[in-house]
């Protein structure tokens, strides 16, 4: 559903960065053979996925998505223009999942190395994108279960992540100080039903909103701050070390 901007290949793997040119009525019923992967770089997300924890359908920017080979979908943007990565995967892999799924925690952070791996497609990175993608592999070789057990007040703390992460100071026991726990026992239960920490949701949230917002025509220091960075200094650290790529490269290859 879309052109491809950037592309990569290692291991069987086929790694596209795209941009979506179709609106959602344009989009048909469609397919893959091999198992696919999806990451949303802009938010209004619509797939057959349901998250556990909210019930939603509609993803955000940076929602690791998953679907089945040969599951039928028409996975698409609320707005044509949305930049996504996709992979795709060797059609022997094995996986124990038969539906879309939202993948949390390794996978979702292998997703983002991806982007930045693709935009810079050098052929010496073919082992990185291979360790990656594998991470990708082993989130589907089995099918946990991430609701089962979860205090009721998890799926309130992820939302006032997703509304406040772009708050400058945000830390991690304004949250808890919000849903009424220790940030200790806030920290455990989100890295036992997420798989990563409450602190790394909030640094991916703000490169996710960075993302979106540096394909537009605006002074880097002017998306730092909106995505509640101290500086522009601030966010280039930050969005390396999650995306693999500066926000001036990024902005040069998508923009």
């Amino acid at each position: 559903m879309g052109t491809i901007n950037r592309s990569v290949s290692a291991g069987g793997f086929d790694v596209d960065l795209r941009v979506a040119t179709l609106p959602p009525e344009a989009v048909e019923e469609h397919s893959h053979g091999a198992a696919h992967f999806i990451l949303p770089l802009a938010d209004g997300y619509r797939s057959l996925a349901r998250d556990p924890l909210s019930r939603r359908t509609v993803f955000g920017a940076g929602s690791a998505l998953y679907n089945p080979p040969g599951v039928v979908h028409r996975d698409c943007f609320d707005v044509p223009g949305g930049l996504f990565l996709s992979v795709t995967a060797p059609s022997d892999l094995p996986t124990a999942r038969d539906r879309p799924v939202l993948l949390r925690g390794p996978a979702e952070c292998a997703m983002h190395r991806l982007v930045g791996l693709s935009l810079r497609g050098r052929s010496s990175d073919g082992l990185l994108v291979e360790d990656a993608a594998h991470i990708l592999a082993g989130a589907v070789s089995d099918e946990p279960d991430p609701s089962r057990h979860a205090p009721d007040w998890l799926p309130l703390a992820m939302e006032i992540v997703d509304d406040l992460s772009l708050s400058a100071g945000l830390e991690v026991r304004d949250v808890a100080a919000r849903v009424r726990v220790h940030p200790v026992h806030l920290a455990r239960a989100w890295r036992r039903h997420l798989g990563r920490s409450p602190g790394s949701a909030i640094r991916h949230r703000r490169a996710q909103h960075a993302a979106i917002h540096l394909a537009r025509d605006l002074p880097l220091a002017e998306v730092a701050a909106s995505a509640g960075y101290a500086d522009q200094s601030h966010m280039t650290r930050e969005y390396a070390r999650i995306f693999g790529v500066t926000p001036g490269v990024f902005r040069a290859a998508v923009a």
